[in-house]
């Protein structure tokens, strides 16, 4: 089985900022120890609310879809896209591991 990763951006994001094949690869390549064992990663990508300007930050969020399991999501602000999404994606695995662990548990 293999992931199948969605990237979506906010409508104020521009096609320089964050290339979305780039992306979609990123989390791929981040989220490889679980790629069999999730169906589906979901990325979204934006700015900041207040931030705009010359000098802009950006907000990811990822959730990974488990089978058997809840949705795990995490998300993650910085000023640059590759940072951010690294960011998620680690963030992103930690829950999951924190989740299955807890399953495994039982």
């Amino acid at each position: 089985m293999d992931m199948y990763v969605q990237v979506n951006r906010d409508n104020q994001m521009e096609d320089r900022e964050a290339d979305l094949d780039a992306v979609e690869r990123m989390v791929t390549d981040r989220l490889g120890r679980i790629t069999d064992k999730v169906t589906r990663a979901e990325v979204h990508l934006g700015h900041v609310k207040e931030s705009r300007g010359n000098n802009p930050e950006y907000r990811c969020m990822v959730e990974v879809r488990p089978e058997n399991l809840a949705p795990v999501a995490a998300s993650a602000e910085g000023g640059e896209v590759e940072t951010v999404v690294r960011s998620a994606c680690d963030k992103v695995l930690n829950a999951y591991d924190k989740v299955v662990g807890k399953q495994a548990a039982r």
